[in-house]
């Protein structure tokens, strides 16, 4: 019989379209955490089951909805106990991704404060930024989830007391939502789109989303969605109409088409003809 092979329970990997983080998939039964430090600022969030987690600060339970931040250089360590499980994301952030946070967010620094949080909307919101980077989702749609996420814990955990106030930036915008409809085909980031107008990545998506209400990845997959919606009507082939339109392939089209207007490309087709 062949022998079975020794799955590791962490998997990496980066993404430079958030930040250039570290991200990384755990999946831990019975397992003892020694005392050790980062150089990366982590942030571990629970996704099922969990752990005992010591720091500085005591010794605190991890579970479902938890977030746990440990700053550069601050030891930690931990224990899951035999016959249990600890599943959880984590997001490493060296100096350079710390960094380019900052200028994203038009900051000169950034500083959490260490750390085990319950706190559910802030875990949803961060596993999901994760999910999509796994997924290989679009890449403005990616980085939109991920700053948001960041800018939610950073208000809440961070020495940031307050996030920039988007200014009315009505021209900048209109130039942003002119670009995007005429090169929706094309995978366009949030930093392409902010260095445009001269805003950072963060501050360009409040004023998009207060201007038009909705932020520039929705917008795009909207262009996306009408320009699949007329070769389909004019008789071209899912597929074909997919790829065409900036999708990555025609499962894409077929998820946002339905949750968009209820019902499937092909049924739109169909009764368009």
């Amino acid at each position: 019989m062949p022998r079975s092979a020794t799955v590791s329970p962490l998997t990496y990997r980066r993404d430079a379209a958030l930040s250039g983080a570290c991200l990384a998939l755990a999946r831990y039964g019975g397992h003892e955490f020694e005392h050790h430090v980062h150089d990366e600022l982590v942030i571990a969030v629970t996704e099922a089951g969990g752990a005992e987690c010591r720091s500085r600060l005591g010794r605190e339970r991890s579970g479902p909805g938890t977030i746990w931040i440990s700053r550069p250089g601050d030891f930690h360590g931990g224990t899951v106990e035999p016959g249990t499980r600890w599943h959880y994301r984590s997001i490493y952030l060296d100096e350079a991704a710390r960094s380019a946070i900052c200028e994203s967010f038009g900051q000169a620094g950034l500083m959490m404060r260490q750390g085990l949080y319950h706190d559910p909307g802030l875990a949803v919101r961060l596993l999901a930024a994760h999910a999509r980077a796994e997924a290989g989702q679009d890449v403005a749609e990616r980085q939109t989830a991920w700053l948001e996420a960041i800018a939610m814990m950073m208000v809440r955990y961070g020495e940031w007391r307050a996030l920039p106030q988007a200014g009315r930036e009505a021209g900048k915008i209109a130039r942003v939502r002119e670009f995007i409809a005429g090169n929706f085909e094309r995978d366009i980031s949030i930093g392409e789109l902010a260095g445009m107008v001269g805003l950072s990545r963060f501050h360009l998506i409040r004023s998009f989303r207060r201007e038009f209400g909705l932020p520039p990845h929705a917008y795009l997959n909207q262009c996306r969605l009408i320009a699949a919606k007329q070769m389909l009507a004019s008789g071209h082939r899912l597929a074909e109409a997919a790829i065409a339109a900036g999708f990555y392939d025609q499962s894409q089209l077929c998820r946002l088409f339905k949750r968009t207007y209820g019902i499937t490309p092909g049924t739109y087709a169909a009764l368009s003809r």
